[in-house]
């Protein structure tokens, strides 16, 4: 198996991990607490996405790209929900926040550890997380462009 393959299998083991660890506290936040056990895999995460992001793979750059949209779209359906009630089609628009922040921010909760904010604030952090590994993603490319 070559490497970009390897580092899919780990990016998507590690992602699991960190979405299994972390589902149960980001939910129940604030009453659950958060451990080393879920920083360490939600660092472990970012740290598989920043590697994968260096291999010029497309997977994780649309991991990445998705990762984007979905901080800003919670963050941004969570501060205008709170404002904003009782209409039919709004309230639709704003169910699109649950999937988004369990499959993409959740993985990520552990971070909380070392901000203790809110949880979407949480979603505000990934999406810089994403634009910062975005912008690696783009530099190994231009480098890879360079050399060849």
């Amino acid at each position: 198996m070559n490497i970009r393959k390897r580092c899919l299998v780990t990016l998507s083991c590690v992602y699991t991990i960190a979405f299994i660890l972390n589902v149960i506290p980001s939910v129940t936040f604030p009453d659950a607490t958060i451990g080393p056990l879920q920083a360490t895999s939600s660092v472990l995460l970012v740290l598989c996405m920043m590697g994968t992001c260096v291999l010029n793979d497309r997977v994780a750059k649309l991991y990445v790209t998705a990762l984007l949209f979905a901080g800003v779209t919670v963050f941004t359906l969570h501060s205008f929900e709170t404002y904003v009630y009782d209409i039919v089609i709004l309230d639709a628009l704003f169910a699109i926040q649950y999937p988004l922040y369990l499959l993409f921010v959740t993985p990520l909760f552990g971070l909380n550890l070392f901000f203790n904010v809110e949880a979407d604030f949480i979603a505000l952090f990934a999406f810089f997380i994403g634009l910062f590994i975005l912008a690696i993603h783009e530099i190994a490319m231009m480098v890879s462009r360079r050399v060849s």
